[in-house]
């Protein structure tokens, strides 16, 4: 598993144009439809950022890498032997590519209210979110990593998959799955799901 990371304001508007001329034209069109500028740039900077990662973990040229999407939309790349995840939030984009089925979530910190937690936290998970000043984040991103190693997005099921949170290790309630912490940037909480294998 290897994990790459983009800070979009390390990122000039020459390199963030060429990128964004690089890309199909379909591609071009998705971004051209965000008013945002900063979401648009860190579109861009994701889809440039995945390429990167695919490319150097199996040597696959830009052109050769050619996305598409499962029947609950999970991107995938079509005949190559490899895995990834993207995930931004704020000013940073990541990606996580493996051998192996994987999911990635990045959150900025931010204020939140504690009672939202009660739509997607189990009671014990509930706990850990109460008495941890990061809590809220971290058992948000990991549910986020683990549906999307899946490949299914989250769903009506999301309180199904619990984690227990004890020192940094991390516990899933379903058998088969590495969870961990990645340290992306101050103010950020990014956790990756790996499925394991025999």
């Amino acid at each position: 598993m290897l994990i790459y990371k983009y800070n979009i304001s390390d990122i000039t508007e020459v390199e963030l144009n060429n990128w964004y001329y690089s890309m199909n034209k379909e591609r071009q069109e998705d971004i051209a439809r965000i008013i945002n500028k900063e979401k648009r740039a860190l579109k861009i900077a994701a889809d440039r950022l995945c390429r990167k990662a695919i490319y150097e973990f199996c040597g696959a040229s830009s052109e050769n890498i050619e996305f598409c999407k499962n029947e609950y939309g999970k991107p995938y790349v079509k005949n190559l032997p490899v895995h990834f995840s993207i995930s931004h939030s704020g000013s940073m984009a990541v990606c996580a590519v493996s051998n192996n089925e994987i999911g990635i979530d990045i959150e900025k910190i931010r204020p939140i209210r504690i009672k939202a937690a009660e739509k997607f936290a189990s009671p014990e998970e509930l706990r850990y979110i109460k008495s941890n000043q990061n809590g809220f984040f971290e058992i948000w991103t990991l549910k986020e990593a683990y549906f999307k190693c899946i490949g299914t997005g989250l769903g009506a099921d999301i309180k199904d998959v619990s984690f227990n949170v004890t020192n940094d290790k991390i516990i899933c309630s379903e058998i088969g799955y590495k969870l961990s912490f990645y340290e992306a940037a101050d103010g950020y909480v990014c956790s990756v799901c790996q499925k394991v294998t025999d």
